[in-house]
Protein backbone atom coordinates (compact mmCIF):
# COMPACT_ATOMS: atom_id res chain seq x y z
CA UNK A 1 0.00 0.00 0.00
CA UNK A 2 1.33 3.37 -0.99
CA UNK A 3 0.75 6.27 1.36
CA UNK A 4 0.63 9.69 -0.19
CA UNK A 5 1.37 12.65 2.05
CA UNK A 6 -1.20 15.42 1.83
CA UNK A 7 0.59 18.74 1.31
CA UNK A 8 0.05 21.15 4.18
CA UNK A 9 -2.01 24.17 3.28
CA UNK A 10 0.01 27.32 2.85
CA UNK A 11 -0.36 29.57 5.89
CA UNK A 12 -2.42 32.68 5.32
CA UNK A 13 -2.76 35.95 7.17
CA UNK A 14 -5.42 35.72 9.85
CA UNK A 15 -7.02 39.06 9.09
CA UNK A 16 -10.07 40.35 7.23
CA UNK A 17 -10.06 40.43 3.45
CA UNK A 18 -11.57 43.89 3.65
CA UNK A 19 -12.11 46.59 6.24
CA UNK A 20 -15.01 48.96 6.87
CA UNK A 21 -14.57 52.52 8.13
CA UNK A 22 -17.08 54.88 9.73
CA UNK A 23 -17.04 57.30 6.81
CA UNK A 24 -19.94 58.19 4.54
CA UNK A 25 -19.40 58.86 0.86
CA UNK A 26 -22.96 58.49 -0.37
CA UNK A 27 -22.87 54.93 1.00
CA UNK A 28 -21.13 53.01 3.77
CA UNK A 29 -17.41 52.74 3.00
CA UNK A 30 -15.32 49.57 2.94
CA UNK A 31 -12.46 48.31 0.84
CA UNK A 32 -10.08 45.38 0.33
CA UNK A 33 -6.93 45.03 2.38
CA UNK A 34 -3.71 45.58 0.44
CA UNK A 35 -1.71 42.55 -0.66
CA UNK A 36 1.25 43.91 1.33
CA UNK A 37 -0.71 44.51 4.54
CA UNK A 38 1.70 42.31 6.50
CA UNK A 39 4.51 44.73 5.69
CA UNK A 40 2.36 47.63 6.88
CA UNK A 41 2.10 46.02 10.28
CA UNK A 42 5.87 45.72 10.66
CA UNK A 43 6.66 49.30 9.62
CA UNK A 44 8.07 51.74 12.18
CA UNK A 45 6.06 54.69 13.40
CA UNK A 46 4.46 53.38 16.57
CA UNK A 47 4.78 55.82 19.50
CA UNK A 48 8.06 55.58 21.38
CA UNK A 49 8.18 53.96 24.79
CA UNK A 50 7.21 56.25 27.66
CA UNK A 51 7.84 55.68 31.34
CA UNK A 52 5.41 55.60 34.21
CA UNK A 53 5.46 58.34 36.81
CA UNK A 54 8.07 57.69 39.52
CA UNK A 55 6.88 56.39 42.86
CA UNK A 56 7.58 59.60 44.76
CA UNK A 57 5.31 61.64 42.48
CA UNK A 58 2.01 61.32 44.35
CA UNK A 59 0.24 64.69 44.06
CA UNK A 60 -3.49 64.89 43.37
CA UNK A 61 -3.41 64.75 39.58
CA UNK A 62 -6.74 66.57 39.32
CA UNK A 63 -5.05 69.70 40.75
CA UNK A 64 -3.51 71.10 37.62
CA UNK A 65 -2.28 74.20 39.50
CA UNK A 66 -0.06 72.07 41.80
CA UNK A 67 3.61 72.65 40.94
CA UNK A 68 4.14 68.87 40.91
CA UNK A 69 1.34 68.43 38.37
CA UNK A 70 1.50 71.55 36.24
CA UNK A 71 -0.33 73.31 33.43
CA UNK A 72 1.37 74.48 30.25
CA UNK A 73 0.58 76.14 26.94
CA UNK A 74 2.38 74.96 23.79
CA UNK A 75 3.06 77.63 21.16
CA UNK A 76 4.96 77.80 17.90
CA UNK A 77 8.58 78.80 18.37
CA UNK A 78 9.83 81.96 16.70
CA UNK A 79 13.55 82.56 16.21
CA UNK A 80 12.97 86.30 15.88
CA UNK A 81 11.73 86.63 19.48
CA UNK A 82 14.13 86.95 22.41
CA UNK A 83 14.25 83.90 24.75
CA UNK A 84 13.22 85.96 27.80
CA UNK A 85 10.13 87.20 25.94
CA UNK A 86 9.27 83.67 24.84
CA UNK A 87 9.69 82.38 28.39
CA UNK A 88 6.90 84.66 29.59
CA UNK A 89 4.74 84.28 26.49
CA UNK A 90 5.15 87.97 25.74
CA UNK A 91 4.88 87.31 22.01
CA UNK A 92 1.64 85.33 22.34
CA UNK A 93 -1.64 86.74 20.99
CA UNK A 94 -3.81 88.67 23.44
CA UNK A 95 -6.17 85.79 24.37
CA UNK A 96 -3.22 83.56 25.33
CA UNK A 97 -1.67 86.33 27.39
CA UNK A 98 -5.04 86.76 29.09
CA UNK A 99 -5.00 83.06 30.00
CA UNK A 100 -1.41 83.26 31.23
CA UNK A 101 -2.37 86.16 33.50
CA UNK A 102 -5.39 84.29 34.84
CA UNK A 103 -3.36 81.14 35.56
CA UNK A 104 -0.11 82.14 37.31
CA UNK A 105 2.58 79.50 37.14
CA UNK A 106 1.61 78.35 33.65
CA UNK A 107 4.62 76.95 31.79
CA UNK A 108 5.13 78.29 28.27
CA UNK A 109 6.42 75.57 25.93
CA UNK A 110 7.50 75.79 22.30
CA UNK A 111 7.53 73.51 19.27
CA UNK A 112 9.25 73.85 15.93
CA UNK A 113 10.07 71.58 13.00
CA UNK A 114 13.74 71.92 13.85
CA UNK A 115 13.33 70.12 17.17
CA UNK A 116 13.72 66.41 17.76
CA UNK A 117 10.10 65.17 17.47
CA UNK A 118 10.33 63.61 20.93
CA UNK A 119 11.07 66.84 22.82
CA UNK A 120 9.59 70.26 23.46
CA UNK A 121 11.52 73.45 24.20
CA UNK A 122 11.24 75.66 27.25
CA UNK A 123 12.90 79.08 27.50
CA UNK A 124 13.86 80.84 30.71
CA UNK A 125 14.15 84.50 31.66
CA UNK A 126 17.97 84.28 31.82
CA UNK A 127 18.12 83.38 28.10
CA UNK A 128 18.75 79.67 28.58
CA UNK A 129 16.53 76.85 27.37
CA UNK A 130 15.85 73.16 27.96
CA UNK A 131 14.40 70.43 25.76
CA UNK A 132 12.49 68.07 28.09
CA UNK A 133 11.65 64.72 26.53
CA UNK A 134 8.01 63.84 25.96
CA UNK A 135 7.04 60.83 28.03
CA UNK A 136 10.37 60.60 29.83
CA UNK A 137 10.20 63.76 31.95
CA UNK A 138 8.64 64.00 35.40
CA UNK A 139 5.46 66.02 35.73
CA UNK A 140 5.57 69.51 37.17
CA UNK A 141 6.64 73.09 36.53
CA UNK A 142 10.28 72.99 37.72
CA UNK A 143 13.20 72.93 35.32
CA UNK A 144 13.60 69.61 33.55
CA UNK A 145 9.92 68.72 33.97
CA UNK A 146 6.86 68.87 31.73
CA UNK A 147 3.38 69.85 32.94
CA UNK A 148 0.85 67.05 33.20
CA UNK A 149 -1.75 69.26 31.47
CA UNK A 150 -0.80 70.85 28.14
CA UNK A 151 -2.93 73.07 25.92
CA UNK A 152 -1.72 73.32 22.31
CA UNK A 153 -2.59 76.81 21.09
CA UNK A 154 -2.18 76.34 17.34
CA UNK A 155 -3.97 74.99 14.28
CA UNK A 156 -2.99 71.45 13.20
CA UNK A 157 -1.23 72.84 10.12
CA UNK A 158 0.99 74.84 12.52
CA UNK A 159 1.68 72.26 15.23
CA UNK A 160 0.93 68.81 13.74
CA UNK A 161 -1.58 66.32 15.04
CA UNK A 162 1.33 63.95 15.61
CA UNK A 163 2.62 66.17 18.43
CA UNK A 164 -0.76 65.86 20.14
CA UNK A 165 -0.81 62.10 19.60
CA UNK A 166 2.61 61.71 21.19
CA UNK A 167 1.80 63.91 24.18
CA UNK A 168 -1.53 62.21 24.84
CA UNK A 169 0.04 58.84 25.68
CA UNK A 170 1.06 60.23 29.08
CA UNK A 171 -0.19 63.82 29.33
CA UNK A 172 -3.66 65.36 29.54
CA UNK A 173 -3.50 67.31 26.29
CA UNK A 174 -6.01 69.46 24.42
CA UNK A 175 -5.90 71.94 21.57
CA UNK A 176 -7.35 75.31 20.67
CA UNK A 177 -7.61 74.54 16.94
CA UNK A 178 -8.24 78.09 15.79
CA UNK A 179 -5.72 80.88 15.29
CA UNK A 180 -4.68 81.80 18.86
CA UNK A 181 -5.67 85.41 18.19
CA UNK A 182 -9.25 84.27 17.58
CA UNK A 183 -9.49 82.31 20.83
CA UNK A 184 -10.84 85.23 22.88
CA UNK A 185 -14.40 83.94 23.44
CA UNK A 186 -13.15 80.50 24.44
CA UNK A 187 -10.49 81.84 26.81
CA UNK A 188 -12.98 84.20 28.45
CA UNK A 189 -15.43 81.33 29.00
CA UNK A 190 -12.63 79.13 30.35
CA UNK A 191 -11.53 81.76 32.85
CA UNK A 192 -15.13 82.35 33.95
CA UNK A 193 -15.75 78.55 34.06
CA UNK A 194 -18.73 78.95 31.73
CA UNK A 195 -20.71 80.91 34.29
CA UNK A 196 -24.47 80.94 33.65
CA UNK A 197 -24.26 78.74 30.52
CA UNK A 198 -27.33 76.57 29.82
CA UNK A 199 -25.71 73.10 29.57
CA UNK A 200 -27.31 70.73 32.06
CA UNK A 201 -25.13 68.20 33.88
CA UNK A 202 -28.13 65.98 34.57
CA UNK A 203 -29.28 65.87 30.93
CA UNK A 204 -26.88 63.66 28.95
CA UNK A 205 -27.92 62.95 25.36
CA UNK A 206 -26.82 59.80 23.52
CA UNK A 207 -27.57 59.76 19.78
CA UNK A 208 -26.38 56.63 17.95
CA UNK A 209 -27.10 55.46 14.44
CA UNK A 210 -27.35 51.67 14.02
CA UNK A 211 -27.63 50.53 10.41
CA UNK A 212 -26.36 46.96 10.63
CA UNK A 213 -22.83 47.91 9.54
CA UNK A 214 -19.89 49.37 11.46
CA UNK A 215 -22.33 51.70 13.21
CA UNK A 216 -23.78 48.65 14.99
CA UNK A 217 -20.34 47.77 16.34
CA UNK A 218 -19.85 51.38 17.42
CA UNK A 219 -23.10 51.33 19.37
CA UNK A 220 -22.23 47.97 20.94
CA UNK A 221 -18.76 49.15 21.96
CA UNK A 222 -19.40 52.68 23.22
CA UNK A 223 -22.78 54.36 22.74
CA UNK A 224 -24.89 51.48 24.06
CA UNK A 225 -22.89 50.98 27.28
CA UNK A 226 -22.86 54.74 27.81
CA UNK A 227 -26.62 54.85 27.43
CA UNK A 228 -26.92 52.05 29.98
CA UNK A 229 -24.67 53.96 32.39
CA UNK A 230 -26.15 57.42 31.99
CA UNK A 231 -29.70 57.23 30.64
CA UNK A 232 -32.62 56.46 32.94
CA UNK A 233 -36.01 56.55 31.20
CA UNK A 234 -37.55 57.48 34.57
CA UNK A 235 -35.37 60.58 34.84
CA UNK A 236 -36.60 63.62 32.89
CA UNK A 237 -33.95 65.11 30.64
CA UNK A 238 -31.91 61.97 29.90
CA UNK A 239 -32.31 60.94 26.28
CA UNK A 240 -31.13 57.93 24.24
CA UNK A 241 -31.94 58.28 20.55
CA UNK A 242 -30.77 55.22 18.65
CA UNK A 243 -31.33 53.20 15.49
CA UNK A 244 -34.34 54.52 13.54
CA UNK A 245 -34.88 57.27 16.15
CA UNK A 246 -31.43 58.74 15.46
CA UNK A 247 -32.53 61.30 12.89
CA UNK A 248 -31.08 64.74 12.45
CA UNK A 249 -34.41 66.34 13.29
CA UNK A 250 -34.67 64.39 16.54
CA UNK A 251 -31.11 65.33 17.49
CA UNK A 252 -31.67 69.04 16.92
CA UNK A 253 -34.97 68.97 18.83
CA UNK A 254 -33.40 67.17 21.79
CA UNK A 255 -30.47 69.59 21.86
CA UNK A 256 -32.78 72.60 22.00
CA UNK A 257 -35.16 71.06 24.54
CA UNK A 258 -32.80 69.19 26.88
CA UNK A 259 -29.63 71.34 26.67
CA UNK A 260 -27.35 68.40 27.51
CA UNK A 261 -24.12 68.93 29.41
CA UNK A 262 -22.74 65.81 27.68
CA UNK A 263 -23.58 64.99 24.07
CA UNK A 264 -22.44 61.70 22.53
CA UNK A 265 -23.03 61.06 18.82
CA UNK A 266 -22.13 57.80 17.08
CA UNK A 267 -22.49 57.56 13.33
CA UNK A 268 -20.77 57.65 9.99
CA UNK A 269 -18.92 60.90 9.37
CA UNK A 270 -19.53 62.79 6.13
CA UNK A 271 -16.63 62.48 3.63
CA UNK A 272 -18.25 63.24 0.31
CA UNK A 273 -18.15 64.24 -2.47
CA UNK A 274 -14.73 62.78 -3.22
CA UNK A 275 -14.37 64.84 -6.39
CA UNK A 276 -15.04 68.24 -4.77
CA UNK A 277 -12.60 69.11 -1.99
CA UNK A 278 -14.29 72.42 -1.18
CA UNK A 279 -17.66 70.81 -0.55
CA UNK A 280 -16.07 67.90 1.30
CA UNK A 281 -14.17 70.26 3.60
CA UNK A 282 -17.36 72.21 4.37
CA UNK A 283 -19.10 69.08 5.66
CA UNK A 284 -16.19 66.95 6.81
CA UNK A 285 -17.01 64.68 9.72
CA UNK A 286 -20.59 65.89 10.23
CA UNK A 287 -22.88 63.19 11.65
CA UNK A 288 -24.89 61.19 9.09
CA UNK A 289 -28.27 60.18 10.53
CA UNK A 290 -30.38 57.04 10.34
CA UNK A 291 -31.97 58.27 7.09
CA UNK A 292 -28.55 58.90 5.50
CA UNK A 293 -28.94 62.66 5.81
CA UNK A 294 -26.11 64.87 7.02
CA UNK A 295 -26.98 66.93 10.09
CA UNK A 296 -26.75 70.56 8.85
CA UNK A 297 -23.75 72.42 10.25
CA UNK A 298 -25.52 75.73 10.88
CA UNK A 299 -28.49 74.15 12.66
CA UNK A 300 -26.26 71.87 14.70
CA UNK A 301 -23.90 74.66 15.77
CA UNK A 302 -26.84 76.80 16.84
CA UNK A 303 -28.49 73.97 18.81
CA UNK A 304 -25.58 72.65 20.92
CA UNK A 305 -25.76 74.49 24.26
CA UNK A 306 -22.88 76.62 25.48
CA UNK A 307 -20.78 74.83 28.05
CA UNK A 308 -21.49 71.32 26.71
CA UNK A 309 -18.94 68.58 26.08
CA UNK A 310 -19.41 66.70 22.79
CA UNK A 311 -17.91 63.31 21.92
CA UNK A 312 -18.32 62.61 18.21
CA UNK A 313 -17.59 59.00 17.28
CA UNK A 314 -17.38 59.36 13.51
CA UNK A 315 -14.79 59.45 10.77
CA UNK A 316 -12.93 62.75 10.66
CA UNK A 317 -15.16 64.36 13.31
CA UNK A 318 -12.11 66.28 14.60
CA UNK A 319 -10.49 66.94 11.24
CA UNK A 320 -8.04 65.59 8.70
CA UNK A 321 -4.32 64.98 8.43
CA UNK A 322 -2.20 65.69 5.38
CA UNK A 323 -0.98 62.10 5.35
CA UNK A 324 -3.24 59.20 6.25
CA UNK A 325 -1.37 56.66 8.32
CA UNK A 326 -3.80 53.95 7.17
CA UNK A 327 -3.77 54.41 3.39
CA UNK A 328 -1.15 51.74 2.59
CA UNK A 329 -3.05 49.17 4.62
CA UNK A 330 -5.84 49.29 2.03
CA UNK A 331 -5.67 48.23 -1.60
CA UNK A 332 -5.44 50.95 -4.25
CA UNK A 333 -8.68 51.58 -6.05
CA UNK A 334 -10.87 50.38 -3.21
CA UNK A 335 -13.50 52.73 -1.82
CA UNK A 336 -11.89 52.99 1.61
CA UNK A 337 -8.47 53.84 0.14
CA UNK A 338 -10.04 56.47 -2.14
CA UNK A 339 -11.82 58.10 0.83
CA UNK A 340 -8.64 58.22 2.92
CA UNK A 341 -6.68 59.77 0.06
CA UNK A 342 -9.39 62.36 -0.67
CA UNK A 343 -9.57 63.37 2.99
CA UNK A 344 -5.78 63.59 3.28
CA UNK A 345 -5.74 65.89 0.23
CA UNK A 346 -7.55 68.48 2.39
CA UNK A 347 -4.36 68.83 4.45
CA UNK A 348 -4.10 69.13 8.22
CA UNK A 349 -7.39 70.77 9.15
CA UNK A 350 -10.00 71.02 11.88
CA UNK A 351 -13.47 69.76 10.99
CA UNK A 352 -16.07 72.54 10.60
CA UNK A 353 -18.38 71.48 13.46
CA UNK A 354 -15.83 71.60 16.32
CA UNK A 355 -14.28 74.71 14.80
CA UNK A 356 -17.67 76.45 14.87
CA UNK A 357 -18.62 75.26 18.36
CA UNK A 358 -15.31 76.31 19.95
CA UNK A 359 -15.21 79.69 18.19
CA UNK A 360 -18.77 80.84 18.94
CA UNK A 361 -19.32 83.84 21.23
CA UNK A 362 -20.76 81.27 23.67
CA UNK A 363 -18.52 78.24 23.08
CA UNK A 364 -18.74 74.64 24.20
CA UNK A 365 -16.31 73.33 26.81
CA UNK A 366 -14.70 70.67 24.61
CA UNK A 367 -15.09 68.47 21.56
CA UNK A 368 -13.59 64.98 21.45
CA UNK A 369 -13.35 63.53 17.96
CA UNK A 370 -11.34 61.47 15.49
CA UNK A 371 -8.83 62.73 12.97
CA UNK A 372 -9.03 59.55 10.90
CA UNK A 373 -11.63 56.77 10.63
CA UNK A 374 -12.36 53.99 13.06
CA UNK A 375 -12.12 50.47 11.60
CA UNK A 376 -14.50 47.61 12.28
CA UNK A 377 -11.58 45.28 13.08
CA UNK A 378 -10.35 47.48 15.94
CA UNK A 379 -13.73 47.44 17.68
CA UNK A 380 -13.20 43.81 18.72
CA UNK A 381 -10.46 41.88 20.43
CA UNK A 382 -9.42 39.43 17.72
CA UNK A 383 -9.02 36.41 19.99
CA UNK A 384 -12.30 36.73 21.90
CA UNK A 385 -14.66 38.88 19.85
CA UNK A 386 -15.19 41.02 22.96
CA UNK A 387 -16.27 44.54 22.15
CA UNK A 388 -13.75 47.23 23.03
CA UNK A 389 -14.55 50.68 24.32
CA UNK A 390 -14.69 50.22 28.09
CA UNK A 391 -12.04 52.93 28.65
CA UNK A 392 -14.13 55.44 26.71
CA UNK A 393 -17.30 54.41 28.53
CA UNK A 394 -15.57 54.90 31.89
CA UNK A 395 -14.14 58.25 30.78
CA UNK A 396 -17.50 59.71 29.78
CA UNK A 397 -19.46 58.25 32.67
CA UNK A 398 -17.78 57.45 35.98
CA UNK A 399 -14.73 59.68 35.59
CA UNK A 400 -16.35 62.73 34.01
CA UNK A 401 -19.30 62.66 36.38
CA UNK A 402 -16.90 62.31 39.33
CA UNK A 403 -15.55 65.76 38.43
CA UNK A 404 -12.27 64.73 36.84
CA UNK A 405 -10.90 67.09 34.15
CA UNK A 406 -11.67 65.84 30.66
CA UNK A 407 -8.00 65.42 29.68
CA UNK A 408 -7.42 63.25 32.73
CA UNK A 409 -10.64 61.28 32.26
CA UNK A 410 -9.38 60.19 28.82
CA UNK A 411 -6.00 59.17 30.23
CA UNK A 412 -6.71 55.44 30.48
CA UNK A 413 -7.83 55.32 26.83
CA UNK A 414 -4.74 57.16 25.59
CA UNK A 415 -2.31 55.27 27.84
CA UNK A 416 -3.56 52.11 26.15
CA UNK A 417 -1.55 53.24 23.12
CA UNK A 418 1.62 52.70 25.14
CA UNK A 419 0.48 49.23 26.18
CA UNK A 420 -0.25 48.35 22.56
CA UNK A 421 3.22 49.62 21.62
CA UNK A 422 4.82 47.28 24.16
CA UNK A 423 2.86 44.32 22.79
CA UNK A 424 3.78 45.29 19.23
CA UNK A 425 7.48 45.69 20.07
CA UNK A 426 7.57 42.28 21.75
CA UNK A 427 5.80 40.64 18.81
CA UNK A 428 8.10 42.33 16.31
CA UNK A 429 11.22 41.21 18.20
CA UNK A 430 9.98 37.61 18.06
CA UNK A 431 8.92 37.71 14.41
CA UNK A 432 10.36 34.81 12.44
CA UNK A 433 10.47 34.65 8.61
CA UNK A 434 7.21 33.28 7.26
CA UNK A 435 5.37 33.52 10.58
CA UNK A 436 2.07 34.78 9.18
CA UNK A 437 0.28 34.51 12.51
CA UNK A 438 2.75 36.95 14.04
CA UNK A 439 2.41 39.21 10.99
CA UNK A 440 -1.37 39.30 11.50
CA UNK A 441 -0.85 40.21 15.16
CA UNK A 442 1.47 43.06 14.21
CA UNK A 443 -1.07 44.46 11.74
CA UNK A 444 -3.85 44.33 14.32
CA UNK A 445 -1.75 45.94 17.06
CA UNK A 446 -0.47 48.65 14.72
CA UNK A 447 -3.98 49.41 13.48
CA UNK A 448 -5.50 49.47 16.97
CA UNK A 449 -2.79 51.75 18.38
CA UNK A 450 -3.01 54.23 15.52
CA UNK A 451 -6.82 54.16 15.72
CA UNK A 452 -6.64 55.08 19.43
CA UNK A 453 -4.09 57.80 18.77
CA UNK A 454 -6.37 59.57 16.34
CA UNK A 455 -8.87 60.44 19.09
CA UNK A 456 -8.11 64.03 20.06
CA UNK A 457 -9.40 66.58 22.55
CA UNK A 458 -10.22 70.01 21.17
CA UNK A 459 -10.49 72.49 24.02
CA UNK A 460 -8.68 72.89 27.31
CA UNK A 461 -7.75 69.62 29.08
CA UNK A 462 -8.62 71.04 32.53
CA UNK A 463 -12.33 71.59 31.83
CA UNK A 464 -14.87 69.52 33.72
CA UNK A 465 -18.50 68.66 33.15
CA UNK A 466 -21.00 71.42 33.87
CA UNK A 467 -21.61 71.60 37.63
CA UNK A 468 -24.88 70.49 39.18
Amino acid sequence: MTIHAVPAAAPTLDMPAELAINAWAGAAVHGPVDANAASWGVQPGMPHSQQAMTIDDVPDDTKWSDVNVGYGILLLDDDKVAPAVKAAGGDAPAPIQQLLAARPGTVVLRWSKALNPRVLRRYFADGTSQDPAIGLSRFGTDKGRLPRYILIAARPDQIPWQVQYTLAVRHAVGRLPMDPGAAGPYVSALIDTWKDTPAQRTAPLIWSVDQGDITSLMRTAVAGPLASALIDPRTPGTVDLNAAAATGTALLTALRDQKPGLLVTSSHGQTSPLDNSTTMAAGLGLPVDAEHNTVPLGDFSAAVPAGAIWYANACCSAGSDATSRFAKLLAEGGDARRVLEAVAALGSTTAPAPAALLSRPAPVRAVIGHVEPTFDWTLRVAETGQALGHDLVAAFSAQLYAGRPIGLALGAYWSGVGQLHSQWADARDELAPGDVEAQSTLVRLQLTARDRQSLVLLGDPTVTLAPA
